[in-house]
């Protein structure tokens, strides 16, 4: 395991996503707004919380937002050469991602974590990625 791995976290709730950059595994983790500055948050009015069949209006919009989020990361990573990267999303929104990926990003996923943590701080942030490495390396 290379120590000085440029790690790109994917944090994301079909709705809205955070990106982070840790800069080496296990350093700290930095909010990058600024990667996400074009990409706009899906609100869903029309659709109750409570519909989930794949069918539905929630669904597609999710899926929308999620493999265009799947771009940006494309793009990302194309400038920045992450070496790794960890995917936080709650279970449906963590498929999804994991779909509409490339081959190549997905062969750089070093672990996930199928939780919401859209707005968490930072600190449990750090735990989530740590846990998800470590899970996925035993």
């Amino acid at each position: 395991m290379n120590p000085d791995a440029i790690t790109l976290v994917v944090v994301a709730d079909g709705r809205r996503a955070r990106l982070l950059e840790q800069p080496r595994i296990d350093g700290p983790l930095h909010d990058r707004p600024e990667w996400l500055a074009d990409v706009k948050e899906h609100h869903d009015h029309a659709a109750p919380s409570h519909i989930t069949h794949s069918g539905d209006a929630r669904d597609r919009a999710e899926k929308a937002f999620l493999t265009g989020l799947a771009k940006r990361l494309e793009g990302l990573a194309a400038k920045h050469h992450f070496d790794q990267v960890v995917l936080i999303a709650p279970p449906r929104a963590l498929g999804h991602l994991r779909e509409a990926l490339s081959p190549g990003l997905l062969k750089k996923v070093v672990g996930s974590d199928p939780h919401e943590r859209v707005d968490a701080t930072i600190i449990t942030l750090e735990a989530a990625v740590h846990a998800a490495r470590y899970a996925h390396a035993a």
